[in-house]
């Protein structure tokens, strides 16, 4: 029989837990089974129910007895009667969940009792236990070779009819009850143990095992706790590890969203007004200095740069993710050779710290002028490379403890000896503050949560990628052909940046607004660069992502084309040599593309598949409103949008801090995820109408009843 396909969810975490529960029990093997033997009845019944005091709770509810009541109906071995009775009977549970596979747990219990799976369809069967609501067409399924799976199946096909009849398929909902109890089983056992360890008399120790013993105590217990309280009681699974193909659909995702975010900057001058205020508003300049003095706010003269780093800006982000998708691409690839991998990954994990490293000072920069103004100082007649002035934390994060929890997390991000390893623990700690206390995120600006949400997509990957493969860390020394071609174009356009002039066309800036004005801006800023420069600026990093992507290609598959040592390119050949670039022309970057044209285009294809989603009156109001009316001043609640999606069958689901998912329903024939992050005033308004409506109508153009 062949594996089932469409692999929604695998049961990692569970296989994690009980790996974890074996080795105690195996390591402490004698000690468990004396001490338990040694307490009386009346010292069994008084450390279980401190456990359950004291213990993990795996529902945001303060009364105990009804947790305990909860927990008796999914897990009745954690009763009170038995365990304090009889010092075998729990101590034959924990033999059996320690050295009995999961399969076989699934199949039988203790002392020849019903399995895991039996026990729950009996349950069910006897409305003792209720199913989450079923998800037509996703099975569980508990053999050896693919035990725990959630898959999507078709229910029509002999393979899956013969799973259903032996027993190894179950619905969605009878398999989420066996590995919650599966799962609550393992926890609460390793929890009770440890427990009873510390309860253990001293001399039975040697000083290394009781080390271990209060650090395990200490660490373990406080991540389990935490993970059971946010993750079982709220049906979701624990974080795992995603397979590397869908780290390749996520680089990929994000690569085709900057390519559309591109076409809107180009097409709606709302959204290009909006970036380059916000350019503005965040110019180092504007921080005081040690005498609390400003330098003098010349915004007039500034518009014109500030429209050519939005643009430059936005187009080395699509380079930079074009070319992680390129690089992830040739390390999946069977065709390239084992022993190149190895500088791949390399010249990948470079590439993501050096995404990082962006990202960061596009935070600072933000932060340094919003929420943390009073915590930078700029330093006087001292600039950086790019002739910035140079701005410094002034103030000791010590000295914040306790004061702003969210400033305190944001100063954290914005520490240059914050790396992208650490920075992870301080993304989780915003989100646990978002979670917890929403109003407190009121004093961020729109354009701090933008740049942060930057940083989260990138500080998340290297995160995620780091536990499917062994990710080197960062070199200063190889892997560095992409990184120095950067930094030799950012030279060449930075002497260029001061000869850009568009003030004719966006001052003051709100002139951008007038038709066709940003559309003549950003005619006129790609004729001066390429004036200047030999060519346009998207051709520019386009060039430098194809040529180091063919360069690894060409290495890793031993195929002629670049020598080995010969090096990509340099300033001299990129600028100078600017008009030779022009062959690159037909392989250009789409960032140019029309946007309409790739609608068409793909309106044309999907026009025989089009199944219009039902939308009520308020859903056809809100689409109105985004689509035929987005005037200057509309508004339209973050609440309603939520709600018109999950009417329409969407899936909503949070991500970190500001950041919602929503995945299509599954009658949609198309399954494209959107990912949007809930504005500050919770309205989307102003630029964020357009942009909404574009990410809408490009993903869901055919579906979703627009007028």
């Amino acid at each position: 029989m062949s594996v089932p396909h469409q692999t929604i969810m695998n049961c990692e975490f569970i296989e994690d837990a009980h790996s974890e529960f074996a080795r105690l029990y195996n390591e402490y093997n004698w000690q468990i089974r004396a001490g338990w033997h040694k307490f009386d009845r009346n010292e069994r019944a008084r450390l279980f129910l401190d456990y359950f005091n004291d213990g993990p709770s795996d529902l945001h509810v303060g009364n105990k007895s009804e947790e305990l009541k909860k927990k008796s109906v999914i897990v009745p071995e954690l009763n009170l009667k038995d365990v304090s009775t009889s010092a075998k009977f729990l101590l034959n549970h924990f033999k059996h969940r320690a050295t009995m596979s999961l399969f076989e747990q699934y199949r039988v219990g203790p002392d020849g009792a019903l399995g895991d799976g039996p026990f729950v369809t009996e349950k069910v069967n006897q409305k003792k236990l209720t199913p989450r609501e079923n998800r037509p067409d996703y099975y569980f399924v508990y053999t050896e070779k693919w035990y725990g799976d959630l898959v999507r199946l078709d229910k029509e096909n002999e393979e899956t009819k013969t799973l259903i009849k032996g027993g190894d398929c179950v619905s969605y909902g009878v398999g989420s009850l066996i590995w919650n109890r599966q799962y609550t089983s393992l926890m609460d056992f390793r929890f009770l143990i440890l427990r009873m360890l510390m309860k253990t008399p001293r001399a039975w120790w040697t000083e290394e095992q009781w080390e271990r013993v209060n650090e395990e105590r200490s660490t373990a217990v406080d991540k389990v706790t935490e993970m059971i309280k946010e993750n079982l009681a709220t049906g979701k699974a624990p974080a795992k590890t995603i397979p590397f193909a869908k780290l390749l659909l996520v680089i990929e995702k994000q690569r085709n969203d900057l390519e559309d975010y591109l076409a809107i900057l180009r097409d709606e001058p709302s959204v290009l007004v909006y970036q380059v205020n916000s350019w503005l508003l965040s110019r180092p300049e504007l921080v005081t200095d040690d005498r609390g003095r400003n330098l003098p706010p010349e915004t007039d003269k500034h518009i014109s740069c500030a429209i050519f780093e939005v643009v430059r800006g936005w187009i080395q982000k699509f380079a930079i993710t074009s070319y992680m998708y390129n690089l992830t691409q040739m390390w999946d690839d069977p065709n390239t050779k084992s022993d190149y991998k190895r500088i791949i990954l390399q010249e990948t994990s470079n590439v993501l710290h050096f995404e990082y490293s962006r990202a960061q000072a596009h935070l600072i920069r933000h932060v340094q002028t919003g929420i943390g103004a009073r915590c930078f100082r700029r330093v006087p007649n001292a600039y950086d490379e790019a002739g910035n002035p140079r701005v410094v934390m002034r103030v000791k994060l010590e000295e914040l403890n306790g004061r702003d929890s969210l400033l305190q997390h944001m100063l954290r991000l914005c520490q240059p000896q914050t790396h992208a390893s650490q920075a992870f623990q301080w993304v989780n700690k915003l989100d646990e503050l978002y979670n917890s206390k929403p109003s407190c995120w009121k004093s961020l600006q729109q354009r701090e949560m933008d740049a942060l949400d930057e940083l989260i997509w990138i500080v998340s990957l290297i995160q995620e990628l780091s536990m499917v493969v062994a990710l080197p860390p960062l070199s200063r020394k190889t892997g560095q052909i992409f990184i120095n071609g950067s930094w030799e174009l950012d030279y060449g356009l930075n002497k260029i940046r001061k000869e850009i002039d568009l003030q004719a066309f966006s001052v003051p800036l709100n002139k951008l607004l007038e038709p066709g004005m940003a559309n003549e801006a950003l005619t006129q800023l790609d004729d001066l660069v390429e004036l200047h420069a030999g060519c346009k600026m998207d051709f520019f990093y386009h060039y430098v992502v194809q040529y180091c992507s063919a360069y690894h290609r060409a290495q890793s598959q031993e195929t002629k084309g670049i020598e080995q040592n010969e090096y990509p390119f340099t300033t001299a050949y990129c600028i100078a040599q600017g008009v030779d670039l022009k062959k690159y022309e037909e392989n250009r970057s789409p960032v140019q593309t029309s946007a309409s044209e790739n609608e068409q285009a793909a309106n044309k294809s999907n026009e025989e598949q089009r199944q219009k989603l039902y939308a009520n009156p308020a859903a056809k109001k809100f689409f109105f409103t985004l689509f035929e009316e987005p005037k200057a001043g509309g508004s339209i609640t973050w609440t309603a949008f939520i709600s018109v999606m999950v009417a329409m069958g969407f899936c909503v689901k949070h991500g970190y801090c500001s950041i919602h998912v929503f995945v299509p329903p599954s009658n949609m024939p198309m399954m494209t995820i959107l990912t949007v992050s809930r504005p500050r005033n919770h309205k989307i308004e102003g630029h964020l109408i357009p942009t909404l409506a574009r990410q809408l109508k490009k993903a869901y153009g055919n579906f979703i009843p627009f007028g």
